[in-house]
């Protein structure tokens, strides 16, 4: 999720878009936060410095390349779109990797159902804003966020009394 506000941050600034500026400000803010209070309470200090400064070195290399590559700004804004159009799709489909357990369990104890909604409701209102402002790069990863948000609401309407299978033979083949 950093990974996507930042860019998006980014984004927002070279186009003059205040509202995506803003909004994926305070997302980074609440990222930061996050990683502070992880590290703060996390046992493995060595792990968050590794992938914070992997996230870092990921989004120096991104911003440079943005800049030196691409002289004219709207071919830096349109790269910078087309990375953050990958990494949020990416973003929005990760928790469809808990699919299969969930389809061998029956059991959808591994996801969150309030997740999958939040996904749905906010990918709506961010491609609404897209179509607004005729942004394809607002449009496309938040249609995808809403059909994949949708999918996850699927799953859980059709496992939603299932009794759960024995999770620990199938947690042994992951």
């Amino acid at each position: 999720m950093a990974t996507s506000g930042f860019l998006w941050f980014n984004y927002g600034i070279m186009k003059g878009d205040g509202s995506i500026a803003f909004v994926n400000f305070i997302g980074c803010i609440l990222n930061c936060i996050y990683v502070l209070l992880y590290y703060w309470y996390t046992p493995n200090k060595t792990s968050v410095y590794r992938t914070v400064g992997g996230f870092i070195l990921m989004l120096l290399g991104i911003h440079m390349y943005s800049a030196w590559m691409h002289t004219h700004p709207d071919e830096a804004i349109n790269f910078i779109g087309l990375v953050g159009v990958f990494i949020t799709v990416g973003m929005f489909a990760s928790p469809l990797a808990q699919l299969r357990i969930v389809m061998e369990t029956e059991s959808t104890e591994s996801m969150s159902f309030p997740l999958a909604i939040l996904v749905c409701l906010q990918s709506l209102m961010w491609w609404w804003y897209g179509v607004i402002k005729d942004d394809g790069y607002i449009q496309f990863p938040n249609v995808c966020g809403t059909v994949l948000g949708l999918f996850q609401v699927g799953v859980f309407l059709y496992y939603w009394n299932s009794k759960p299978k024995n999770v620990s033979n199938i947690m042994s083949n992951v």
